[in-house]
């Protein structure tokens, strides 16, 4: 339901002032004080944990060494080029498809990995930030809150700041994703398949970004995307050696076999970590005295066939906003393992959803259900700090569980969208 003011234009030149814009939108401020928030009881959380006799680890908000992600495959890469390294039984796996093996082995080549692995974090981060800066001052709001408000945001989220300090070669499929939402948004359908082509190639999952071109007639792009997977899936396969034959079933036996691994742990670190759907089949299967590893297929069969039809027999006619959402959510939610640094890939819808509250703001419009999904996004983006007491059985992954399905039932419920008005950003 949407609802105008007819003094919005009245509205917005009282906000205007000389040389200067209009403020944020009330939402916008509320998401942004309530991060802030969060963040503060983060550190006040992990210094009374520390001074109880946590270790440092937790204090600072992470429970994982840091860059464990990037550095533990390196014993695996002396092994490069021969079928040991695909033998779980030589070497740590490597747990990611060809491609995302490649880009991890990049990393690895420039000799410094990890300094490496800031730099392009770093200059994503600061490319994102610009973008923002220049689209909210585009859209009239003032240049100071412009650049201050992506910058905490990025400083203070903590799927941004799990996903640096564990270096994982997320932060390429993030790249690739974002960079193809951007082209998308700008009807530059081939440049958005070709990165999405390659975010898929990095970890599979985001495969499921293809299905966004299907509602609008674009076969092309969702061929040239498919062709982009399977390029850079063989040419890699080719580049690992020793031959396609060796990296074919290496690949899926570390990648697959890391996902069983996981997929029958119902532990404190899984309950914390996990927010895949997959983790309430658990509970189900616990219940009932079953092994959760016999309803991995079913799930994925039943999962997969009931996003395809709530996408086709509704997603379609919704806006770009809520299909992206709904999409991005449902990508990061079926793997039966998704952890907290995944959630770096909602930022591009949520960045959706904050242009469209601008521009209601703008309007004098209201939109349902707008308010209430952004500001979902704040406990969603919490550290797990804040949901982890296991004395009461509360957990991270349960809470973030809960919370990506209640944003995928408000993206298929509420048109996020102005009468009129297109998606573009900025």
């Amino acid at each position: 339901m949407i609802s105008t003011d007819s003094h919005g234009s009245e509205i917005e030149a009282e906000r205007l002032n000389e040389g200067g814009g209009m403020p944020l939108p009330k939402v916008l401020r509320w998401f942004w004080i309530g991060s802030a928030i969060t963040f503060a009881l983060t550190l006040l959380v992990g210094f009374l944990e520390f001074r109880a006799g946590m270790n440092l680890y937790r204090w600072s908000g992470f429970d994982t060494p840091y860059f464990r992600d990037l550095i533990e495959d390196l014993p695996a890469f002396r092994l490069l080029h021969t079928a040991l390294f695909f033998d779980p039984a030589s070497s740590t796996p490597v747990a990611y498809p060809p491609f995302g093996a490649v880009e991890l082995m990049l990393l690895y080549a420039t000799g410094r990995p990890v300094i490496s692995f800031l730099v392009l974090a770093l200059a994503a981060l600061g490319l994102v930030v610009w973008g923002v800066r220049c689209a909210l001052v585009k859209s009239g709001i003032d240049r100071r809150t412009a650049i201050l408000f992506p910058l905490t945001l990025s400083l203070i989220s903590f799927p941004i700041q799990k996903l640096v300090v564990q270096g994982n070669i997320e932060i390429f499929l993030w790249i690739f994703a974002a960079a193809g939402a951007w082209a998308f948004l700008r009807d530059r359908d081939d440049i958005a398949a070709i990165f999405w082509g390659l975010a898929a190639a990095s970890k599979l999952y985001p495969a499921a970004l293809l299905l966004l071109f299907l509602p609008r007639r674009r076969f092309r792009a969702f061929t040239v995307g498919f062709i982009v997977f399977v390029v850079a899936s063989v040419l890699s396969m080719v580049y690992l050696g020793p031959d396609l034959g060796v990296v074919w079933k290496g690949s899926l036996q570390n990648v697959f076999g890391y996902q069983q691994l996981r997929a029958a742990e119902l532990s404190t670190r899984e309950l914390n970590a996990n927010h895949s759907w997959f983790l309430l089949v658990k509970f189900v299967a616990a219940v009932f005295g079953m092994s959760a590893l016999a309803l991995v297929k079913l799930y994925y069969v039943g999962g997969g066939l009931l996003f395809l039809a709530v996408f086709f027999g509704r997603l379609r006619k919704m806006p770009v906003a809520n299909q992206l959402l709904a999409v991005s959510i449902f990508m990061l939610t079926l793997p039966t393992i998704s952890y907290f640094h995944t959630l770096v890939n909602l930022y591009a819808p949520l960045l959706m959803l904050f242009f469209v509250a601008v521009r209601a703001d703008k309007a004098g419009v209201r939109i349902d259900g707008l308010s209430t999904a952004i500001l979902l996004f704040i406990p969603l983006f919490a550290s797990f700090q804040l949901f982890t007491f296991p004395t009461v059985f509360l957990f991270c992954g349960v809470v973030q569980t809960v919370l990506l399905l209640v944003l995928f039932l408000y993206a298929v419920q509420y048109p996020f969208e102005l009468p009129g008005r297109g998606e573009r950003i900025g």
